[in-house]
């Protein structure tokens, strides 16, 4: 008996222990570095100089655009019309169940988020908006303004497609940066937890005997 309760708590313990979770980024980083990175306005979105109000880029990131649109001293500058509205691709491959994921975004002046079609977050609203650097509300360029956002919800098994609609309000410079981090991994079944109940019941069964 002593031998088979024993026996019982290594499997579950084995089991427990197979369970395993893997952590995926996702970060705008140009496309010369991420191919995965794209926009409607040019074949391929850069990295840019980032205007000197906006917060620095995200660790592991960079501030991005379709074109030098960041910092009015860089040679190349444009500025984009207001009413411009770039959007920006990026995708990420998800092979197992989603347990958890985040995004953090900024942008300048603000962006909406869609996640495989989905509408994860609108633009910053125009009321009461003064547009003082970008926008005033997140998501906008400042550590202040940036918005964090749960996006599990949003996300499946497969190839998931970020869209950000970047919007030109207010002048000068536009930009779009963002970092996400997305947890997955395999949920231990039903069945699992009963059969480690039973170890962990039987661990508790021998040790009185033992006593």
């Amino acid at each position: 008996m002593k031998s088979k309760l024993l026996g019982l708590a290594l499997l579950s313990l084995t089991g427990l222990g197979s369970v395993q979770a893997a952590v995926l980024g996702i970060a705008s980083q140009g496309t010369a570095v991420d191919p995965n990175e794209s926009n409607n306005a040019a074949a391929t979105t850069i990295v840019i100089a980032p205007n000197g109000g906006w917060a620095p880029a995200l660790p592991g990131s960079s501030w991005v655009s379709y074109g030098l649109t960041g910092d009015p001293n860089t040679p190349g500058y444009f500025m984009p019309a207001n009413g411009t509205i770039v959007a920006f691709f990026d995708s990420l491959l998800v092979s197992d169940p989603v347990l958890s994921g985040t995004i953090t975004v900024r942008a300048d002046d603000s962006t909406s988020l869609l996640i495989n079609n989905q509408l994860v977050f609108n633009e910053a609203t125009f009321v009461n908006n003064g547009y003082n650097i970008c926008s005033d509300f997140a998501p906008g360029c400042l550590v202040s303004t940036q918005l964090t956002v749960n996006i599990a919800p949003f996300l499946q098994q497969g190839n998931n497609i970020f869209q950000f609609n970047v919007a030109q309000r207010n002048s000068i410079s536009f930009g779009l940066n963002y970092v996400g981090e997305v947890t997955t991994g395999q949920v231990p079944e039903p069945s699992t937890y009963a059969l480690i109940g039973s170890a962990l019941l039987g661990l508790g069964i021998l040790r009185r005997r033992r006593a």
